[in-house]
């Protein structure tokens, strides 16, 4: 195993894979139990502080990462 993701705030979004995103989303998550999906989505964007340009693109992938996590999360709980 690789150990977990680093994070180098200005680094572009495409230069993370969906799972090192669900990852970052996941520690969030996890950190700060009471955040809505709205306030990890903006928490993480801050964290990672891609480009301005891509913003959109931002906002899409951390959605999709929060989703991912969540349905492993949902998974995880059902017997």
């Amino acid at each position: 195993m690789s150990g977990p993701v680093q994070v180098r705030r200005g680094r572009s979004i495409a230069g993370y894979k969906r799972s090192e995103l669900v990852e970052i989303v996941g520690r969030m998550a996890e950190r700060e139990p009471d955040l809505s999906d709205d306030q990890i989505v903006e928490l993480v964007t801050r964290l990672l502080g891609c480009p301005e340009d891509e913003a959109l693109l931002v906002g899409a992938r951390l959605r999709y990462a929060v989703g991912v996590y969540r349905d492993q999360q949902s998974a995880s709980d059902q017997p």
